[in-house]
């Protein structure tokens, strides 16, 4: 792959925007075995070979399939009577992580949202705490009102958003902004004491009374008695991790206590043997 290449491949990822590869793996012509092209969900077409135009239109059309079902994998079909054959890879877009508020807290939690692979995105009205120096990690440091950001900001079923902010006012603002767009983001989080979080409710139930809430999730993170800012930020991306990989958030050696409590007797065909 040429850089030229390599690097629309590279600024699509960052885009949070899903790409494929493709690369001829048989053709007639060995010329053309190994050359590559860049294919976009919407169909257009970037290589920087003279690939035959025929050829071209028949890689968008036997992909297509690819860009439906989101995988990689190998397709052959015919060309001006050739058999091709492209193995057409899969680059999805990342998990795109929005941390509204550049507190203590939002330090760990970008940090940790980096580690963890998703695209991590700060933002914060204050230029004092939304900079380069404090989030060298993020991606995106964002210095703008909640307003703003939250008006135009892309909202996909891959974006997960957290409201750390200063107030209860830039609650309400921010969740103001989401719930008016037609969007709606996997999960919404929103740190605050009882009080706090009843006030959030209690002025966005006026404006929106049969508002679910379903995705948000609040007071946030999992119940581990966390208290340190790096503690509340491992307790939060638990709680992200169980709503995107849809699991019950439980410790695994509930089922293995149960088992032993049984002596391992029943429902022991679940469990290998180890013999020496």
């Amino acid at each position: 792959m040429n850089p030229d290449m390599y690097k629309k491949l590279e600024d699509t990822i960052k885009s949070r925007k899903d790409i494929f590869l493709l690369t001829i793996t048989d053709h007639s012509d060995s010329g053309l075995i190994g050359s590559k092209a860049l294919l976009h969900t919407d169909g257009k077409l970037y290589t920087d070979y003279l690939l035959p135009p025929n050829l071209k239109q028949k890689l968008i059309e036997n992909c297509e399939k690819f860009i439906r079902k989101k995988y990689s994998g190998s397709v052959r079909f015919f060309s001006n009577n050739t058999s091709v054959e492209c193995f057409a890879e899969y680059f999805p877009a990342p998990l795109h992580l929005i941390v509204a508020g550049a507190g203590h807290v939002c330090e760990p939690m970008a940090g940790m949202g980096k580690m963890l692979g998703f695209y991590v995105t700060v933002i914060d009205d204050r230029p004092e705490f939304a900079n380069r120096i404090r989030f060298p990690e993020a991606d995106e440091v964002v210095c703008e009102s909640y307003i703003n950001y939250f008006k135009n900001v892309d909202i996909t079923e891959k974006t997960y958003i957290l409201l750390l902010t200063r107030g209860h006012k830039f609650d309400v603002l921010s969740l103001t902004e989401l719930l008016n767009r037609n969007e709606q983001p996997a999960y919404i989080g929103m740190i605050g004491s009882r009080r706090r979080i009843s006030g959030v409710f209690e002025e966005i139930r006026q404006e929106y009374p049969n508002e679910s809430f379903d995705h948000l999730y609040t007071p946030v993170g999992l119940d581990i008695g966390a208290e340190t800012p790096a503690e509340i930020a491992v307790s939060v991306m638990a709680e992200i991790l169980k709503v995107k990989n849809q699991k019950s958030g439980s410790s695994l050696s509930e089922k293995i206590k149960k088992h032993a409590k049984k002596g391992f007797h029943e429902g022991a065909g679940t469990w290998n043997k180890c013999t020496s």
